[in-house]
């Protein structure tokens, strides 16, 4: 099976399961959880995300993110690429009033009080009544809508606090030098056809990455697509410890 049909597939059967495991991505959830100092189902997944992301980088957003596989299909009709640099500043000033919020939920709760990994959910399922389900609608159709007037992953670069826990722990990862997974270039073969660019999901210039060695990028969500897009097979997967002098 080619691999962006693996992943397609993949993301597809994560978005179909989004009934089920939506509050587990919650990052209201963890907030209003740590009002009661409760450490909640979504709390745990955050935090496995991020350790994960020392090693796998953001392959959670590539491969299996349900909010990212909803916003592949809106790029179906809005192909337009996210250049702004403001709009990720943004998501970085809403991540940190969140740590902070939370931060001071939990001393104020007295710290941890309980681990509850169903908190909210009714038998381990997250949408399973009216209000949920209303919820769940709303929170969709807003995401579809940002996607659709901002462009590629249009969420993902204005909110999403998941995509800055992995930027910091692949930050921190390359600052120690842990390996991981990456992508690696052979410059000299490539014939500057741009195919690379035009296809990330991240509207990332991929192709002035290659040309300059520098393949480690934070808001690379390693998709693959660029490597499937060239036709000399010039990007590639590969694990391994980071370049120092190129991160």
């Amino acid at each position: 099976m080619n691999q962006q049909k693996l992943r397609r597939l993949i993301l597809l059967i994560s978005l179909l399961l989004l009934p089920v495991t939506f509050f587990y991505l919650s990052p209201v959830l963890i907030i209003e959880g740590a009002v009661s100092g409760i450490v909640t189902g979504s709390a745990i997944i955050f935090t496995f995300i991020f350790l994960f992301s020392l090693i796998g980088g953001r392959l959670w957003c590539g491969w299996i993110c349900p909010f990212g596989s909803l916003q592949d299909l809106a790029r179906e009709v809005q192909e337009k690429r996210i250049t702004n640099p403001w709009i990720d500043r943004f998501r970085y000033g809403l991540f940190v009033l969140w740590i902070l919020m939370l931060l001071a939920f939990f001393i104020r709760a007295g710290g941890i009080t309980s681990i509850e990994p169903f908190y909210q959910t009714t038998n381990g399922l997250s949408v399973a009544g009216p209000i949920e389900l209303t919820v769940f609608i709303v929170i969709l159709f807003i995401i579809t809508t940002i996607a659709l007037f901002l462009g590629r992953r249009g969420m993902c670069h204005l909110f999403c606090p998941i995509s800055v826990l992995m930027i910091v722990g692949r930050k921190i990862r390359n600052a120690i030098g842990l390996p991981g997974l990456q992508l690696t270039a052979h410059s000299e073969d490539c014939i500057s056809c741009g195919r690379c660019t035009k296809e990330c999901s991240q509207s990332l210039d991929v192709l002035s990455m290659v040309e300059q060695g520098r393949m480690e990028q934070a808001e690379c969500i390693l998709c693959g697509a660029c490597i499937d897009a060239c036709p000399k097979d010039v990007i590639r997967f590969s694990f391994g410890r980071p370049d120092r002098k190129k991160v």
